[in-house]
């Protein structure tokens, strides 16, 4: 799981693209996201948390071998880590996050 703090425009864009974009079930604090990276789709969990915070708690990478659909499941920090800042450039738009380092 990693958890990341935003400035308050990039947190507010991020919520309400999850809000009207993201799939979540009645009492479940999360929401689930597709994104396509290359020829891979990943299905990101992400829960927002108090003080501008957004928290990525797992992803599934689905992509196809020999014409099959397989699924791998993300828990290791780094990718999620990556993953997350590549949701945060698609859907929000802040000039904060225009120069992005991945360190």
């Amino acid at each position: 799981m990693i958890i990341r703090k935003m400035y308050p425009e990039q947190y507010e864009q991020a919520c309400r693209y999850l809000q009207e974009n993201g799939k979540s079930s009645i009492l479940d604090a999360s929401y689930e996201v597709t994104m396509r990276v290359d020829d891979i789709e990943y299905q990101l969990r992400l829960q927002p948390c108090p003080k501008r915070q957004l928290a990525v708690l797992q992803a599934v990478k689905i992509f196809y071998m020999e014409e099959e659909i397989k699924y791998e499941l993300i828990l290791d920090n780094l990718p999620l880590s990556i993953l997350l800042e590549l949701f945060l450039i698609q859907h929000t738009s802040t000039s904060k996050n225009k120069a992005v380092s991945l360190k």
